[in-house]
């Protein structure tokens, strides 16, 4: 009778288990997805609910207004990108950002938008570029972190620290947009073969889910 008390509890966990690890990244993602849209197109739903009350709390004309304000704004950014491929749209471009890194406090934010940006968003400015092995926090004891910047000899700190440091993001487990930022000489890092989304993949389950190096042919 323990027995299959034990063997149904099991059974259940592992059931509920499995059930959360599928369910719960949908609703995640739903959720977020939802958050956006109405946080892009609210603005949109009270302009016109300003300047034309009698279609207030209109359910079928608020959504109408949310899905075209969303594809407008999809278009608008299709037509930035466009543009960006001609001399003149780059010209303007550099122009809006020359004016805009010139002002006291938006040029930072500019600078800085504009940069985790291109990180993010565009291949050769990947954030995290290698997966490396660091004894961190104490020398025996390794952790995973990326590479995310090559550092050049004539940084300042390479300089006034008299050697060549790169910069190595240590994320903490499981929530990895926290983390901590070493500045050390590239022969303390041991540099793997994993692909980036790999060791993420790996830091996000705290080490359950490993992928196998593929075998050499022989």
């Amino acid at each position: 009778m323990k027995t299959k008390k034990l063997t149904l509890s099991l059974w259940l966990r592992r059931r509920i288990i499995t059930g959360l690890l599928v369910l719960v990244p949908v609703f995640v993602t739903l959720g977020l997805t939802g958050f956006l849209y109405f946080k892009l197109t609210t603005w949109a739903v009270n302009v016109v609910d300003h300047y034309f009350p009698q279609f207030n709390k209109v359910f079928w004309l608020q959504q109408s207004i949310r899905v075209f304000t969303l594809a407008m704004i999809i278009v608008l950014i299709l037509l930035v990108g466009e543009f960006m491929r001609f001399k003149a749209g780059r010209w303007l471009a550099g122009i809006a950002q020359w004016v805009l890194l010139k002002l006291p406090f938006l040029g930072t934010v500019y600078s800085t938008t504009r940069q985790i940006g291109e990180a993010l968003l565009t291949p050769r400015g990947n954030m995290f570029r290698k997966v490396v092995l660091i004894e961190y926090p104490r020398k025996g004891v390794y952790a995973i972190g990326f590479l995310t910047n090559d550092n050049p000899k004539e940084w300042e700190i390479s300089q006034k620290s008299g050697q060549k440091l790169i910069s190595v993001f240590v994320p903490t487990t499981p929530n990895p947009t926290s983390g901590f930022l070493l500045l050390l000489p590239r022969e303390d890092c041991i540099f793997l073969d994993m692909k980036v989304s790999d060791g993420m993949r790996l830091v996000i389950s705290g080490g359950a889910v490993q992928t196998p190096k593929k075998k050499q042919e022989s």
